[in-house]
């Protein structure tokens, strides 16, 4: 998808084939509400949240639980107790984990958004405009029979537009959209600093166990440095020892993986960009090489306006996981080009 300029555009006629639903359009040219059919189509389509919490959804709760429990059951109590660095520890890693089961239940619940059914392409307006390939013509939809707001795309899995789409997750069930991209970084945020908080705290009690020996090591591995048993015999060492083995597994490739995938998402992020557009960028780049021109990305705001449109105006409340979406409606979005004549609305 090309991002251009115009000043006036004027609607064309839509190319659907015979037999597809096309919006109607009043004398001056511009698409009217939708049709009732088309209506009823999109709500045939529609999840609710319930159908959301898909197998895989519920594995990944179930990682949350074993990871919680293993680190705090068999590595914080037993080996920290309630020490200083044991409290520290275990109120520390409940905050990180919490907040992060939080977001992604937001990510799984909350709506990513959707186009609204009387919406109408603003064809006078004096702003960037995403059109198609080919022709030129407003963006439209032949699946969901409606015109497409910019940053629109349709995702096949969920069998509808959805506003600022950024890609379809499976591990949450759910697209990540305008209404969700926030709970989305914020997930990925919490959720890496719990996993690496978890590695840390495993390594560093398997190194303690490492250090033990005979004996001692069979002991270490159910006490540590505050004493408290939390079993006897051969049979509860193994069990403990697997146990933390196995998270052990898990966190490594955990870290690594989401650590990358938060870097990439900061990345886009502070440049107000979604991964179809990076990819559409990298083309768009291309295309104006060849024909010695340049190509920009209308919405990038700048680091700090950015920020204020995805997470909000507010810098003290980026952080705090919540249901709020980004700035506006998910249909109309500033361009770098708005922001250079109304600079204090960014605070750029």
């Amino acid at each position: 998808m090309s991002n251009i300029r115009q000043k006036s555009p004027q609607v064309k006629g839509s190319s659907a084939p015979e037999g597809t639903l096309t919006p109607q359009e009043s004398s001056d040219g511009a698409p009217i509400a939708l049709s009732l059919e088309s209506q009823q189509k999109q709500r045939r389509n529609d999840r609710s949240w319930a159908q959301r919490f898909t197998g895989t959804v519920f594995s990944v709760l179930f990682l949350f639980a074993f990871i919680y429990s293993t680190v705090t059951l068999c590595v914080i109590l037993p080996w920290l107790s309630y020490s200083v660095p044991g409290v520290l520890n275990l109120g520390g890693f409940t905050l990180e984990t919490g907040a992060a089961l939080w977001c992604f239940l937001l990510c799984v619940i909350v709506d990513p958004g959707r186009v609204p059914h009387d919406y109408q392409p603003d064809v006078e307006a004096n702003a960037v405009i995403q059109v198609k390939r080919k022709g030129g013509e407003i963006r439209y939809c032949q699946k969901c029979c409606k015109p497409k707001p910019p940053r629109t795309h349709h995702c096949k899995v969920c069998k509808r537009c959805v506003l600022r789409m950024d890609h379809h997750c499976p591990w949450i069930g759910n697209c990540v959209g305008h209404g969700n991209y926030k709970s989305f970084l914020l997930f990925l945020i919490y959720v890496s600093l719990a996993v690496a908080h978890s590695l840390a705290l495993l390594c560093a009690h398997a190194l303690h166990w490492l250090r033990m020996r005979g004996e001692h090591r069979q002991h270490s591995i159910r006490t540590g440095p505050a004493g408290t048993a939390v079993g006897t015999g051969l049979h509860t060492t193994v069990f403990w020892a697997v146990t933390q083995t196995v998270c052990l597994a898990f966190c490594m490739p955990l870290t690594i993986g989401l650590v990358m995938l938060l870097v990439w998402n900061v990345y886009l992020a502070l440049q107000n960009k979604t991964t179809i557009e990076f990819h559409e960028g990298v083309t768009a780049n291309i295309k104006a090489h060849l024909s010695g021109g340049g190509y920009e990305h209308p919405y990038d705001l700048g680091c700090c306006g950015n920020l204020h449109a995805i997470c909000g105006v507010n810098p003290m409340l980026w952080i705090v996981p919540d249901k709020a979406a980004g700035m506006g409606d998910g249909v109309a979005f500033p361009t770098h080009w708005d922001s250079a004549l109304d600079e204090p609305a960014f605070g750029l």
